[in-house]
């Protein structure tokens, strides 16, 4: 349900905001939208993750695995496989050399880790994707000139690149990273928010150390698994 729901903002929010007149857009209504698309955006990964972990379609894993595609797909172009792939390793070995999400190396800055991240899933094929698919919207575009190009970047392309960032800082880098004072830990961290800036944060995914605890829990149910976990409480 949260899946076609989030899909079909998704796609309302694409049609609707490709369809304003850019000139006539005020800066004070342009950032909302622009977070609004950046929300809705990470969503379509939010669903694929659920995906990965088999909770989208819990009793067809054809199904799961076909809607989790296809929400990379749109996501960023990306291989549903390869990230599940990828995935997998991060929850059997996390914060190790295996983890193909981690980045140990005590001289590489948050920027330095999120190029790396980003150049391990976007290769060629989901660049040629997602250009291909910016392309065909300037095209469909009704204004059919400079001002297409600059809306589907704004409500496109930009979308994308802030979701990336939200996605990397909130679900890898602030759980993850290591520093002299938890170096020791043995789980990731969690954000110490109330659930409702956790879910506009990035759907709960800031709640980390749950989802390892519990990767079967789907990202709705986070904060009822934070509220009840003792390890939680203590983090």
């Amino acid at each position: 349900m949260f899946a076609v729901l989030i899909t079909m903002l998704w796609l309302i929010t694409l049609v609707g905001c490709l369809s304003l007149d850019i000139d006539s857009i005020k800066l004070a209504t342009l950032i909302p939208l622009v977070l609004l698309r950046t929300f809705v955006q990470t969503g379509l990964f939010i669903i694929g993750h659920d995906a990965m972990h088999g909770t989208l379609v819990p009793n067809s894993s054809k199904l799961n695995n076909r809607i989790g595609a296809a929400a990379l797909l749109l996501y960023a172009g990306l291989n549903f496989h390869q990230c599940k792939s990828n995935h997998v390793l991060h929850h059997l070995l996390p914060e190790t050399n295996s983890d193909p999400d981690y980045q140990s190396h005590p001289d590489h800055s948050a920027w330095r880790w999120f190029l790396e991240f980003m150049s391990r899933y976007m290769s060629f094929r989901p660049l040629t994707i997602l250009v291909t698919g910016w392309l065909i919207l300037i095209i469909l575009n009704p204004s059919r000139d400079q001002h297409a190009v600059l809306s589907v970047a704004l409500f496109s392309a930009l979308p994308l690149i802030l979701s990336s960032l939200q996605l990397f800082f909130v679900g890898t880098w602030f759980p993850h990273h290591r520093n002299k004072n938890n170096s020791n830990r043995q789980t990731p961290r969690s954000l110490t928010v109330h659930p409702l800036l956790s879910f506009a944060a990035c759907y709960h995914f800031g709640y980390h150390r749950e989802h390892h605890l519990s990767p079967s829990t789907p990202w709705f149910d986070l904060p009822r698994l934070r509220q009840r976990s003792p390890l939680s409480q203590a983090a």
